[in-house]
């Protein structure tokens, strides 16, 4: 649930969540960049664990409008602020269910990063 003062774009505000909470779920879960001495192990994307858009689960998107007396209009800027509470939440919910604290990203060894794995193909 997000308070994001008056909605001006819903589907704009809705994508910015959408995508916020599909890069935090790679940063959670899935993605890695290695490097050695400063420079990346490999330079192809699909190495990094990026979660695709085929394997992202369904996101329920709760806005919350109340005016904003400093913003544009009555709104706020949305930009990436569902990011911030993704790889904490995962890593409570994976907490929950299976009973082990994870405290280093990614979090590699989930049910939930071997299931974003599963789906996908070259």
């Amino acid at each position: 649930m997000w308070a994001v003062g008056r909605i001006i774009n819903r589907h704009l505000v809705e994508g910015q969540i959408e995508g916020a909470v599909h890069m935090g779920l790679g940063y959670a879960l899935t993605e890695e960049l290695p490097l050695v001495n400063g420079v990346p192990v490999s330079f192809k994307l699909r190495s990094l664990g990026l979660i695709r858009a085929r394997d992202m689960p369904e996101v329920a998107v709760i806005l919350v409008e109340s005016d904003d007396p400093e913003g544009p209009f009555g709104a706020k800027g949305v930009g990436e602020i569902g990011l911030v509470p993704t790889a904490g939440a995962v890593a409570n919910a994976l907490y929950r269910f299976d009973g082990l604290r994870r405290t280093s990203l990614p979090m590699r060894d989930s049910a939930a990063a071997r299931a974003m794995r599963s789906g996908t193909r070259d």
